[in-house]
């Protein structure tokens, strides 16, 4: 039997997460292996047909730092992304949201790039089968369609969106009742489009009206009909569909996509004679997966609550920051219910550590929270400072020499405020 290749950290998918993960890491001058299920990084932000980031920005500001605002940066710079501030949500007028809207083709070229420079080792289209931490090492097992194959390292970071390397590293997680989760929506994309009568139409407040419509005709499945127009193309995303089902179910699965994209003609029909702008569009692309917006959760060191995010908490230890409102999309009533927080909040990294694992991470939406809180944090710009602030901080305990669990508040706190404010 071969050597098992080695390296200083695993990330275990590299979602929206776990890419910002692996590269804060290897820029720390850690070597970092990324376990990869799809083809390509960056997970919901390039894979769910999702064209805007919630929240990318406070008060008509851009939010974040670091590794965020660099790839924001270059986005923009490249001419695939802009910021809109303020925008009304279409489910609720009153909620308004700063967004970054995006072509998500061109971010898959870009992540690729800041991978390569950054010297991350990639497997992609690669699952991960078994994992052990041990006193001085870990151990993880993964399989391509070609092979299989032993990886060690000394930390681990579980960025797979539903804890799957904590299941197999033999912890207990959180999963809600089938019957409870969040409502799911596949994305897809319509070109040629006429944006000015669109852009036109959306702030007319005439689309409450189309929506109710939608609804009561049974076309649409929910009270949502939000068009992102994607930068210097000719393209919207539309947010529309929806699904229930247990996404663990492989059967009720399948059915649920089957049912979102059975929607997708009747509701293209019914907004090219209703909608301006849409008359001559159709439809490019579908999403490669469909928007899951719950999974499972880990017992972590500390469990986020809503009340922490109302109260805006300080923590000494904290890693990210939001100000995202809470967002529940109701299986039951099929309305989005809302509760605009009061401004930017934080998230501890006690919430990331794991309880009983010493040299493992999560990054992502699997981290340690209470459901009405992660339906406020699960949006893609704190996932990624998350994920940033977790790459930094196993390259800030393999400095130390130390387990992740034995990282101080204070000593940790002071080596992210370097990172950040470089």
């Amino acid at each position: 039997m071969s050597v098992p290749e080695s390296f200083d950290l695993i990330v275990v998918g590299g979602g929206t997460a776990g890419a910002i993960s692996a590269i804060a890491a290897a820029r720390e001058g850690l070597s970092v292996a990324v376990i990869e299920k799809n083809s390509y990084l960056g997970g919901t932000m390039t894979g769910s047909g999702l064209t805007e980031m919630n929240a990318a920005g406070f008060q008509g500001t851009p939010l974040y730092h670091g590794l965020e605002k660099e790839i924001f940066d270059e986005m923009i710079a490249g001419g695939y992304a802009e910021y809109h501030f303020g925008v009304p949500m279409s489910s609720n007028k009153e909620v308004k949201i700063d967004r970054l809207r995006f072509d998500p083709e061109q971010t898959k070229l870009l992540l690729d790039k800041k991978a390569a420079e950054s010297g991350v080792t990639l497997f992609y289209e690669t699952m991960l089968d078994a994992a052990e931490e041990k006193e001085d090492c870990c151990i993880v097992h993964a399989h391509s369609l070609y092979e299989s194959f032993p990886l060690t390292s000394q930390y681990l970071i579980d960025a797979t969106g539903n804890a799957d390397l904590i299941r197999k590293l033999g912890k207990e997680t959180i999963k809600t009742d089938a019957q409870k989760q969040l409502v799911s929506t596949l994305m897809f994309r319509l070109s040629n489009v006429d944006q000015e009568p669109l852009n036109r139409f959306i702030h007319s407040g005439e689309l409450s009206k189309v929506i109710q419509d939608g609804y009561d005709t049974g076309i649409l499945k929910g009270k949502i009909l939000a068009f992102t127009p994607i930068p210097n193309t000719k393209d919207v995303s539309l947010n529309v569909t929806r699904a229930k089902f247990d996404y663990e179910d492989a059967r009720a699965a399948s059915k649920g996509l089957m049912e979102a994209r059975r929607q997708i003609l009747p509701v293209h029909h019914f907004i090219r004679g209703r909608v301006p702008g849409m008359e001559h569009s159709y439809i490019s692309s579908i999403a490669n997966s469909i928007g899951i917006r719950e999974s499972r959760r880990i017992y972590g060191q500390y469990t986020l609550t809503l009340d922490d995010l109302e109260q805006m908490i300080p923590f000494e230890d904290s890693v990210a920051c939001g100000c995202y409102p809470m967002d529940i999309h109701d299986p039951v009533t099929n309305t989005v219910i809302w509760k605009v927080l009061p401004g930017v909040y934080h998230i501890p990294y006690r919430s990331l550590l794991p309880k009983g694992l010493h040299r493992t991470l999560v990054a992502g939406k699997c981290l340690s929270a209470e459901k009405e809180a992660f339906a406020a944090i699960r949006v893609m710009p704190i996932m990624m400072n998350v994920g940033e602030s977790a790459g930094y901080a196993v390259a800030f305990a393999k400095r130390e020499g130390r387990k992740l669990d034995e990282l101080t508040a204070a000593s940790l706190s002071s080596y992210l405020k370097q990172k950040y404010s470089r």
